[in-house]
């Protein structure tokens, strides 16, 4: 097989980036974070979960889950981030 033909299977067979990211990677959110719903559709909610960044001096615990429940994103979204993309992460069920 001539390189240039292995070149072009290659590419064909090999799954672009954010088909990596989707399947491999999770982002986390701050609760006060509003971009997030930019992020959510950029790439979807499936693999976002919530961070709280306790116990650092700059975190919103004990106050976090009611702050990211204001944010400015659907209640479907709150949820996956919040418990069934958590559960996913771990391999649990939701």
């Amino acid at each position: 097989m001539a390189r240039d033909e292995l070149a072009d299977e290659v590419s064909v067979a090999a799954p672009l980036p954010p088909a990596y990211f989707k399947r491999q990677c999770f982002v986390s959110v701050e609760c006060d974070e509003e971009p997030v719903r930019h992020v959510i559709d950029a790439i979807g909610d499936d693999r976002i979960v919530l961070s709280t960044d306790f116990p650092h001096g700059d975190s919103k615990f004990p106050r976090a889950v009611e702050s990211f429940l204001q944010l400015p994103i659907s209640e479907q979204s709150k949820r996956k981030i919040l418990w069934d993309n958590c559960a996913a992460y771990y391999g649990l069920s939701a």
